[in-house]
């Protein structure tokens, strides 16, 4: 290999090729190449042993883009699209309990990933029962159990577990919006946030969508009787404390 090209290793801790799933190794592949922005100029060039490593080369031409990516990752200033692949590679070690990072030409660290060792800022954990509504965008079955991953717009993808029994009929919603009930663990990290690390689904429902048009037109079907003036019905009514006579 052209000694100017530089490699990049990224490490799961604790795994070999032969213990994780392929599946789940693309997975992490892909959000790699959602974090680093490059994965054109991106190429696989080994996988090793000892704890699971791959490694990539990269385009010297591109070698200055990448690591002004990775110098804004580690600053927290990446683009939303980079950081939330980040989050997303930390909750997947999480969820594999384990840690992984990514390495230099030279072995140095150059992004880590806590993984289960992120909870050294928790502050508070609080286990209950809730309802999640959002996006299911994945299922996969495992030995135990069936991983689900429901899309929110407040504690962004949720991993899920349930049984199989649930996931059947889940399957049916995939890439459709869902309101899943269950139990969760919510933890609250030392910058205030709270995040999900647990939340196994007993039951859902489907979630059903419809634009502005539909929704009014399904009102006009009741043939409900309104006012001709309701502000100013409201607003007699609290001139008068309110009473309505």
């Amino acid at each position: 290999m052209n000694k100017s090209i530089k490699k990049y290793t990224f490490k799961i801790k604790g795994f070999t090729p032969d213990q994780l799933p392929f599946d789940r190794l693309v997975e992490y592949y892909a959000e790699i190449k959602k974090m680093l922005d490059v994965a054109e100029h991106l190429y696989l060039v080994g996988v090793f042993e000892g704890s699971h490593a791959s490694s990539f080369s990269i385009d010297p031409i591109y070698e200055s883009k990448l690591t002004r990516r990775l110098d804004a990752i580690r600053h927290g200033t990446a683009p939303a699209n980079a950081c939330r692949a980040h989050d997303t590679i930390n909750k997947m070690l999480q969820e594999d309990g384990t840690s992984g990072a990514l390495f230099g030409e030279q072995g140095q660290n150059v992004l880590q990933f806590p993984g289960k060792q992120a909870d050294t800022g928790t502050q508070m954990q609080i286990r209950d029962v809730a309802t999640i509504t959002g996006e299911l965008y994945y299922l996969a079955a495992s030995e135990s159990d069936v991983k689900v991953r429901v899309k929110t717009g407040t504690y962004g993808a949720v991993y899920c577990s349930t049984t199989r029994e649930i996931a059947t009929g889940l399957k049916d919603f995939l890439f459709n919006n869902v309101k899943v009930n269950g139990r969760g663990l919510w933890t609250k990290t030392s910058s205030g946030e709270w995040r999900v690390d647990e939340f196994v689904i007993t039951d859902f429902a489907p979630v059903q969508t419809e634009n502005l048009r539909a929704t009014i037109n399904r009102i006009r079907e009741l043939e409900l009787s309104w006012p001709k003036d309701p502000l100013n019905d409201i607003r007699e009514v609290e001139e008068k404390g309110g009473q309505i006579h």
